[in-house]
């Protein structure tokens, strides 16, 4: 993970029914000064660190941070989903 890239953290959740069980959805925010495929590296990292059974990551949002007519940092919006697992949903 690049120092000065960063993770913005989960934004909002989201469960669906899928016919192997249930999935679960969060949106995660990632940054770095590198570029886009560094962000989505970055969402995905923290994702798989954090959550297990993840299942998928879309990316929904592309944007830049501006400052002093250059680009400083490149951001996207993930949508991460993942099975939730069986044996701690029956509790």
């Amino acid at each position: 993970m690049a120092e000065a890239a960063g993770y913005r953290g989960e934004k909002s959740a989201s469960v669906a029914v899928t016919p192997s069980g249930v999935s679960k959805v969060i949106e995660l925010w990632a940054e770095s000064p590198k570029g886009w495929e560094e962000a989505v590296q970055l969402c995905i990292a923290e994702a798989v660190r954090t959550i297990r059974n993840v299942t998928s990551l879309s990316v929904d949002e592309f944007s830049t941070v501006v400052k002093d007519d250059a680009i400083q940092a490149f951001k996207v919006k993930c949508r991460v989903s993942f099975c939730i697992d069986d044996a701690l949903r029956s509790h």
